[in-house]
């Protein structure tokens, strides 16, 4: 989405970028319910401005 909250599309350079950096991210840990780990997923809400990263949002 845009500044104004409409649909957007991203071109591929900048798609790519976004899936290195965010495998560049640290601080994931492993859940665990009742001493099992099990597998999660998580959604990541970037705000960009002027082209980079200016803020990551869970």
């Amino acid at each position: 989405m845009n500044q104004n909250l409409k649909e957007t599309v991203l071109d591929e350079e900048l798609e790519n970028r976004l899936l290195q950096f965010t495998k560049s991210l640290g601080g994931r840990m492993p859940k665990e319910i009742k001493g099992l780990k099990v597998d999660y997923y998580q959604y990541l809400t970037y705000k960009i401005e002027n082209g980079k990263v200016s803020e990551v949002l869970p």
